[in-house]
């Protein structure tokens, strides 16, 4: 009897012991013997895995398993320690932050991790030097707008070593979403004797990067199709990391993936289209409603026909978000109503979401597509013009870029669409380089909305398209500064630079993305996230 209430004792143990980002197991649990090795699936190849130069999807994802920053977001999308020991301390008026670092972290070469090492990974994402196409992203950082542009030195950025624990970081606005930005790999701290060491060559493949997360990248050249993780024996939270290793490999098409799970060579992959009908109610089946935004990106900048206005709206109109969501995505995501994805944010006046205060601004009209494609024509003095689509060579960009050509040439009589479906990082190479007529593209921003507006001010690396609009400069700023903590204000100023971005057609925005894939029902302790990785395997066990 004394046994079987020990045995009850234990099993609610380690029911409740959560770890702090998710389900979780107790401490050194070890449920089956032999090698602990993760399976695991990456959607394409990555661009990069230098911290201070990621700004994809793809790269992200694979970045987060090694590297760790101050803070990391947990199981409920909220920011919770990482590396450092508690949230910050925050000054009155909000512009000084104060961060104590925890005692025991190191690099994975066993060289101790300190503020000053934060400095330096901050610095050289906002020095132009660096080439980082996500320096605009630390903007709410005192002086890093200056410094991007070389109007400052990267000494004056808004951050600095008190000590070698303490970290006090200096902001341009009272920020009310910081602990979050904060918790981007994009500021994961970085050596820099290694990296001075490794020179050009930083970053470029596995034994030219240092882990301060939880795994340590093993078996990358930078162009290969597959790599492995292996524990960080030097990270401070080893005791809760249950896999030895992880493998991963480029899976692009959900039919592979599939064959690789059903055989149990993969413990997860990504699934797509009719799959989800094969596996709907499958315990297997996991499916993460994101606050990703899918987009038909403009090169406005680049091909003369697209800088006209109507015929941008003419791709806005004939474009219908509900068919694709439903019968090409299969359920996979939700038709877009604007610019910013519902569900990020409410009303701070009315509770509303941004579909039902803002509105669906995004209409299906197909004989109006038509009348503003004919006035595109006369007015660019052609019969017909041809735009060539760039999408990533996976299910889900393969499918959205056939849907897109056969719609616009059926409801767009003259235009005609060539598809490319290309590496993933050939489209962000194409893309990156100002040169395409049109691209299925995407963005996923912190939990601050402006994230979403952000990237097609004119500065922004990511302004594809090269639109050029004081107005939208205007309102960022503001966002960025003045508005501090005014919500209403705030949410006013979303409204109006959404409202401009559709109205003016900088971009196409299709569906607000979900992902879906198979997961062996035995692993436990993954972590789903709405905004970056959509699912954390860092703290996953099987049961």
């Amino acid at each position: 009897m004394k046994r079987l209430v020990v045995v009850q004792a234990l099993v609610m143990l380690v029911a409740l012991a959560f770890s702090a980002y998710g389900k979780g197991k107790a401490e050194g649990q070890s449920p089956q013997s032999g090698p602990r090795v993760l399976n695991w699936v990456a959607p394409g190849e990555v661009t990069t895995m230098d911290s201070g130069k990621g700004y994809d999807t793809i790269s992200w994802e694979q970045l987060e398993i090694f590297n760790e920053s101050l803070y990391k977001i947990n199981g409920n999308n909220e920011p919770v320690p990482a590396l450092a020991a508690a949230l910050p301390a925050v000054s009155a008026d909000g512009l000084t932050l104060t961060i104590d670092l925890r005692p025991n972290i190191v690099f994975s070469n066993g060289a101790k991790i300190t503020a000053h090492d934060f400095v330096y990974a901050a610095r050289r994402v906002a020095d132009p030097a660096t080439g980082s196409q996500s320096a605009n992203r630390v903007t709410y950082l005192k002086n890093a707008a200056d410094i991007i542009a070389g109007k400052q030195p990267p000494e004056n950025l808004g951050i600095r070593a008190l000590s070698d624990s303490r970290l006090e970081i200096t902001l341009t606005a009272p920020n009310p979403y910081i602990n979050t930005e904060l918790s981007s790999s994009l500021l994961a701290p970085v050596n820099r004797a290694f990296a001075q060491e490794k020179g050009s060559g930083y970053g470029l493949s596995a034994e030219n990067l240092l882990a301060s997360g939880p795994f340590i990248l093993t078996g990358w050249n930078g162009a290969n199709i597959s790599w492995k993780y292996v524990k960080n024996p030097y990270y401070w939270d080893a005791a809760n990391i249950y896999f030895d290793e992880i493998n991963v490999q480029v899976v692009k098409d959900a039919a592979t993936g599939v064959a690789l799970y059903e055989a149990g060579n993969l413990d997860g992959a990504a699934i797509a289209g009719e799959y989800l009908n094969v596996y709907r109610g499958a315990p297997d089946l996991v499916s993460v409603k994101t606050l990703r935004m899918t987009n038909l990106e403009l090169g406005i900048s680049s091909n003369q026909y697209l800088q006209n206005i109507n015929l941008r709206k003419a791709l806005l109109l004939a474009v219908d978000r509900n068919e694709l969501a439903r019968s090409i995505l299969n359920g996979d995501g939700i038709p877009s109503v604007g610019v910013i994805p519902n569900g990020i944010a409410v009303s701070p006046v009315n509770g509303k979401s941004i579909a039902d205060d803002f509105g669906n601004l995004l209409s299906y009209n197909a004989p109006e597509a038509g009348r503003y494609f004919a006035r595109a024509l006369q007015e660019l003095g052609v019969s017909s013009i041809t735009l060539r689509l760039v999408t990533t060579d996976n299910d889900e960009g393969i499918k959205t870029g056939q849907y897109l050509q056969s719609v616009y040439q059926t409801n767009l009589p003259g235009l005609k669409i060539d598809l490319a479906n290309v590496p993933a990082s050939v489209r962000f190479q194409e893309m990156m380089a100002y040169k395409f007529d049109l691209a299925l593209g995407g963005w996923t921003g912190e939990f601050n909305p402006a994230t979403y507006i952000k990237q097609f001010e004119t500065s922004n690396e990511h302004n594809h398209g090269r639109w050029v609009s004081p107005e939208i400069t205007a309102l960022i700023n503001a966002l960025e500064t003045s508005d501090g903590n005014d919500f209403a204000l705030r949410w006013e100023h979303l409204r109006e630079a959404n409202k401009y971005l559709v109205d003016n057609v900088v971009t196409v925005p299709l569906v607000q993305a979900a992902k879906s894939y198979l997961i062996n029902p035995k692993l436990k302790g993954y972590v789903i996230h709405v905004l970056g990785t959509p699912i954390d395997i860092t703290r996953a066990y099987f049961e």
